[in-house]
């Protein structure tokens, strides 16, 4: 599947890494929920926090798809560090990369790359969801400023993250964009947390905006085709967050293969029952056509040197529901093993199931697919 050499060494760097600093307490850090900062620290010193911004700023500057192999190991031992990761490589840094002003940049980009700073997207709202053109929260302008008023909810790292990359409804011209707000901003507060089922050390939570002054210079995107640049970005974005669910994937699958190879009942191994050889097969086909649609996308620049919309969407709904899929037949694979935290394939079973709001929820994706597709021809 990886035709380099190059690809081949970073999977093996990143597996060395994760076997040896994160997998060992993913299970502690579950049972009692920690934001995962040691974790974002020790992939900073690795060169992989910052790996995508450009060699100028102190990164790699390498592609969405070392990015995709990253997430994927990352997301085997820890689905939580892996969507941290998937922020910095693949959302906010992006947009200072393609739309920030220079000074911007300099500022910004060389503090990810050292582990100084983190960043988070804010998107969601808590009367209209995801959903772009309804944003409530407002930019008005005010001389050298832009005042934000409004309120965002369930973001990731949204107690924590240093800097946040804010969408909004411009009032001067009724486009959508974002903005840049630092942490400590003047009528900028983080509120509380949210206590998910899983993906526990996200530290999801509210951000509140109360007549923030933002300098104009912290402006991203806005204007005509603001919106057409901003949906670009997601499929790389939705690109990263499935190679999430594969990684989740594949840790259900290879420890109920291992399972399955230990473990006996009625004097026979559990894999010599074909009942539970045919459901390791069933998750290891769902597997590989998971792997070959997001490392297609992963390769896609069709659109201005992003995926195309229905590679990155089919990618993203099929490995999230994919996930669900295999960490149920992982369940039955352990039995009432499953079910106790003993083993981790409960914490993957919440994980793939909280991996599925990431991004797109299955019928926006649909959405997203049928639009494409209605447009072709």
């Amino acid at each position: 599947m990886l035709r380099s050499n190059a690809h081949n060494m970073l999977r093996k760097t990143v597996t060395r890494f994760v076997n040896g600093e994160i997998a060992h307490h993913a299970r502690k850090d579950d049972l009692n929920p920690l934001y995962a900062l040691e974790n974002t620290k020790s992939l900073a010193k690795l060169k992989i926090l910052g790996m995508r911004v450009p060699q100028k700023y102190g990164g790699s500057g390498r592609s969405l798809f070392d990015s995709v192999i990253v997430l994927e190991e990352v997301a085997k031992a820890d689905a939580s560090t892996a969507v941290i990761l998937q922020v910095q490589h693949n959302a906010s840094p992006v947009y200072i990369m393609m739309f920030g002003e220079e000074k911007i940049k300099a500022k910004f980009l060389p503090q990810l790359v050292s582990g100084k700073i983190l960043f988070s997207m804010a998107q969601t709202e808590p009367n209209v969801g995801s959903s772009l053109n309804e944003l409530t929260t407002t930019a008005t302008p005010s001389g050298d400023y832009y005042v934000v008023n409004g309120n965002k909810c369930m973001i990731t790292m949204g107690r924590n993250a240093d800097v946040h990359l804010v969408y909004v409804r411009f009032e001067d011209d009724n486009s959508i964009g974002c903005l840049l707000i630092e942490k400590g901003t003047p009528g900028f507060y983080q509120g509380g947390h949210e206590d998910f089922l899983g993906l526990k050390g996200l530290d999801s939570g509210e951000l509140v905006f109360n007549g923030c002054k933002v300098p104009r210079e912290n402006v991203l995107l806005k204007g005509n085709g603001s919106l057409r640049k901003m949906l670009q970005l997601f499929n790389g974005t939705r690109v990263g967050l499935a190679s999430i669910s594969l990684g989740i994937s594949e840790a259900a699958f290879e420890e109920s293969l291992k399972y399955a190879k230990s473990r006996t009942v009625s004097r026979k191994l559990l894999i010599d029952h074909q009942g539970i050889r045919w459901k390791l097969a069933d998750m290891a086909v769902k597997i590989e056509c998971m792997r070959q649609l997001v490392y297609s996308a992963a390769r896609d620049i069709s659109e201005e040197g992003f995926p195309g919309i229905l590679a990155a969407s089919a990618a993203k709904l099929v490995c999230s529901d994919g996930a669900i899929d295999i960490t149920n037949m992982a369940m039955t694979v352990f039995g009432g093993y499953g079910y106790s935290k003993e083993f981790p394939i409960e914490r993957y079973l919440r994980d793939a199931r909280g991996a599925i709001f990431l991004g797109g929820m299955p019928a926006v994706l649909r959405n997203a697919i049928g639009s494409r597709l209605k447009a072709v021809g």
